[in-house]
């Protein structure tokens, strides 16, 4: 037992551990990722165009150079993805895949930094089940297979907390300043940061003051004052933007006192904030919004429901660094706070910045309840407590099993098969087919399509590149045109013409949009040979009446 302790306490299991489990989180966050999810969102339509002409151009769609906040759809987001992506789409090309490839790399990072954080403060083992949590947290991964923004919020946290903590050590100092880069560049990612990234940053604070007073008093103000001053710099032009008339009109659309006041103002944001803590939604079900969850799955996986249980007892009574255990408690409560300032409710976007802290206490449950089974299993005594650990280790490890299961099908098999109409798949994949289609015939885009300039500006932004200029226009036809491609929805009958591309939902077979050319020339008429007898050109004239 000594030798297996041994390697199972050592820093060879501990690396194996870890990329094993980054592994399978980078399979379940790469996956597919220009087919699942289905479709392509218009939001990610406009991030991707954004990006890709601010690689070409050095502006947005909108005409803005070098832009902050970007105008996309009037609610004006925060700019950190679009730059972060255009590379990406600039070199590699501008599909649905490339897009989303942002989110799928710091999702996966976010489960690195996750256990190097938790790795510092809490220890090998409690860090190794966190990051076993973060490998198949639904919500973590959901909004790691779409290119949203959302995921960068706890990533540049959690990565900044790490690399801050690693600089206390002498020799690391560095550490302090690249951590202190990270929390500026979190003022860029999301809307929800205006909001939780001042509140966050308290807790930090009191998580790190013995530092900071060490540091003051120690001669090496340079590294207080000095990443204080990256931070601050850093984040001074996203403040600066965040009070203009752009950077003020998306908390005006959603935030709840600008839609109630009183006590119902009161008791709507009370209401929404408790909303996210709803067990059943948690554990069992997840939100109602298709696009921010995964039909099947909770916000967190129901295995982890007695892990968070013994988790937080353990923050709140065993554990001896009291400052990192009331540090994650503040974060563990704070997490949904943007959610529960709007007027709606379950919106886990808003609520983003939550993770990693449920998957750290998590991870922490875990550890505590694997040491006491491991421990029971080993100790002489009644047989009884030793086959009480064994069914206990046997328990998590079907749990996770089970878990790992139900990620991987619900989330690469089950998602992209039930959650089309959801995506606005048959936007860009009739206009995709029609460009396949193509020989040199202009493409006719129904407005009909919601955003459909949008859409058609992001499929077909490289071969208008390429040709110079545009290949497409907006159009209604009810009779196609020779050298035209139509690409319509599916609503009433369609023009005249010839049938080139039908796009049916997997689920129904209902077609929902469809691409046509122009009919077939009719074959041309000769004289009849016999008055009253029609001759075609090419039929036998004795066969007529067969």
């Amino acid at each position: 037992m000594s030798f297996l302790r041994t390697i199972r306490q050592g820093p060879a299991f501990t690396a194996l551990a870890l990329l094993t489990l980054l592994a399978v989180a980078a399979f379940l966050r790469f996956s597919d990722l220009e087919t699942n999810p289905p479709g392509l969102w218009q939001d990610e339509a406009s991030t991707g165009l954004d990006a890709y002409l601010l690689w070409t151009t050095g502006k947005d769609r909108a005409g803005e150079a070098f832009p902050i906040i970007a105008r996309s759809f009037g609610d004006y987001p925060l700019a950190g993805y679009r730059y972060l992506s255009a590379p990406i789409v600039g070199l590699l090309g501008l599909t649905t895949g490339h897009e989303r490839l942002v989110a799928a790399i710091f999702g996966t990072l976010l489960v690195l930094a996750a256990f190097w954080a938790a790795r510092q403060r809490l220890g090998r083992g409690p860090a190794l089940f966190a990051a076993l949590s973060a490998t198949f947290a639904p919500t973590w991964l959901h909004f790691s297979r779409f290119g949203s923004e959302a995921i960068l919020l706890p990533a540049c946290l959690t990565l900044g907390w790490a690399l801050v903590d690693w600089g206390r050590a002498e020799g690391r100092r560095a550490g302090l300043w690249l951590g202190a880069a990270w929390l500026a560049a979190a003022a860029y990612t999301y809307h929800a940061a205006k909001v939780f990234l001042p509140l966050w940053l308290l807790g930090f604070l009191v998580l790190e003051w013995p530092l900071i007073k060490a540091l003051w008093s120690g001669r090496q103000r340079h590294h207080v004052v000095g990443p204080a001053l990256v931070f601050t710099l850093g984040v001074l032009p996203s403040f600066v933007v965040a009070l203009s008339e752009g950077g003020m009109a998306r908390q005006q659309q959603v935030l709840a006192w600008y839609a109630h006041e009183g006590i119902t103002l009161v008791r709507v944001m009370v209401g929404n904030y408790l909303s996210y803590f709803d067990p059943g939604m948690l554990f069992v079900r997840g939100g109602p919004a298709v696009a921010q969850s995964i039909p099947g799955l909770g916000r967190w996986n129901l295995v982890e429901l007695p892990l968070m249980v013994v988790g937080l007892g353990t923050l709140l009574l065993r554990t001896p660094d009291r400052r990192v255990a009331g540090f994650l408690l503040y974060w563990f409560l704070i997490g949904p706070l943007p959610g529960g300032l709007t007027y709606e409710s379950h919106n886990m976007g808003r609520a983003i910045g939550w993770i990693p802290a449920p998957q750290i206490i998590s991870g922490l449950g875990g550890f505590v309840i694997a040491r006491w089974a491991w421990g029971r299993m080993l100790e002489a005594g009644a047989v009884w407590r030793r086959g009480l650990g064994v069914a206990t280790l046997l328990a998590m490890v079907g749990g996770w099993g089970a878990t790992a299961y139900a990620v991987w099908w619900c989330t690469l098999v089950r998602y992209p098969m039930i959650t089309e109409r959801d995506w606005q798949f048959e936007i860009a994949r009739s206009m995709q087919c029609a460009l396949d289609q193509r020989k040199d015939e202009t493409l006719i885009i129904s407005p009909q399509f919601q955003v459909a300039s949008v859409f058609a500006e992001f499929v077909f932004a490289q071969p208008d590149r390429a040709a110079g200029q545009r290949i497409w226009r907006l159009g209604t036809r009810t009779v196609v045109s020779p050298g035209e491609l139509y690409v319509f929805p599916r609503r009433g009958d369609p023009p005249k013409g010839k049938e080139v591309c039908t796009i049916k939902n997997q689920v129904t077979g209902q077609i929902v949009s469809q691409v046509y050319a122009a009919p077939d020339p009719e074959p041309e008429r000769e004289p009849s040979a016999e008055p009253g007898i029609p001759l075609i050109r090419g039929a036998d004239p004795t066969r007529m009446n067969e």
